[in-house]
């Protein structure tokens, strides 16, 4: 008997090659505790008995282990090796992803990606300018509004290299997040419960909760941090399913990392780059809301642009 096709096309995607539930179940195991958790873990492995062979570290059960070995002042090395440590963690996560969507559900990796025939990079180009302009206006509201808060460290040389590693590594963390939460296992869903709406929102809470081991929210707590991941995950899938496809939300994503370790750091973040400013005091309240003005500004921008239909979301 044909199967009725469902009225989103991304969702039709995931149709492709073999589909049972115990393949998802074994993939996402395999994705996340193979790639992610053991193979992607090898360099922070490295880095660990580094920094407990010279002191930095007492132990691997050192309970602070998690903030020192990712800040370049406790290790005594280059942001840049700290970045690359952390880039290198989605490479293992990433090709087992491939490995698994095409040899065991036998799909093109191409239909995790989007529904058209091929990547729409205009789409991606065009999303990653518009964020970034957005992340540009904000940023200077807040810098007018408490410009004590912000210490200018810009040095050409260590800035350089931050871009180099964002344009080349920094896509293989961004679309690694894209291609398994909103690619892979919302497609999952979505074949199981047979629309996009569910999904989306099943899968935003997961792509909060993969950040809650993160700096910040350890320092801060789940209850103020966990909105700020959980947001951002609705948003880049409202634009994947709306868009029936990946796109708008890879260069959205991949410019929103870009702009937080090349224009703005703060201590507090996992990631610490030779950006131009630092902040002083990072309230995540304030962020919060300033993230949120962010992602619905781009929303709307993106909506206004490609004039979507809202029937894809649950019908």
């Amino acid at each position: 008997m044909e199967k009725t096709p469902f009225f989103n096309r991304y969702l039709e995607a995931g149709r492709e090659g073999k589909n049972d539930w115990w393949r998802y179940l074994v993939g996402i195991l395999l994705v996340f505790f193979i790639g992610y958790g053991l193979v992607g873990q090898i360099p922070i492995l490295i880095l660990i008995f580094w920094g407990i062979k010279n002191g930095y570290i007492s132990s691997i059960a050192d309970p602070e282990l998690q903030s020192k070995i990712f800040n370049p002042e406790v290790m005594h090395l280059s942001p840049h090796v700290i970045m690359l440590t952390q880039m290198a963690l989605f490479v293992g996560g990433m090709l087992v992803l491939w490995i698994v969507v095409r040899f065991m559900h036998r799909k093109r990796f191409m239909s995790i990606v989007t529904a058209s025939r091929n990547v729409r990079v205009r789409r991606i180009g065009f999303s990653f300018i518009t964020y970034i302009g957005v992340m540009l206006a904000t940023l200077t509201i807040q810098m007018r509004a408490d410009p004590t808060n912000y210490e200018y460290i810009f040095q050409l040389k260590p800035f350089l290299i931050t871009i180099l590693i964002g344009l080349t590594l920094l896509p293989i963390q961004t679309w690694w997040e894209e291609f398994f939460v909103r690619g892979y296992m919302l497609q999952g869903f979505g074949l199981a419960v047979g629309k996009a709406l569910i999904p989306l929102l099943t899968t935003s809470l997961l792509f909060g909760l993969l950040h809650m081991m993160n700096p910040e929210a350890q320092k801060y707590g789940w209850e103020i941090m966990l909105p700020q991941y959980v947001m951002p995950g609705l948003i880049f899938g409202l634009l994947t399913v709306l868009d029936e496809g990946q796109e708008l939300a890879m260069g959205a994503h991949w410019a929103n990392n870009l702009f937080l370790i090349s224009a703005v750091t703060s201590s507090d973040y996992v990631i610490q780059a030779s950006a131009i400013y630092r902040v002083k005091s990072f309230d995540p309240v304030t962020e919060l809301w300033i993230g949120a003005l962010q992602l619905f500004t781009f929303l709307a921008i993106m909506w206004a642009t490609y004039k979507w239909n809202p029937k894809k979301l649950y019908k």
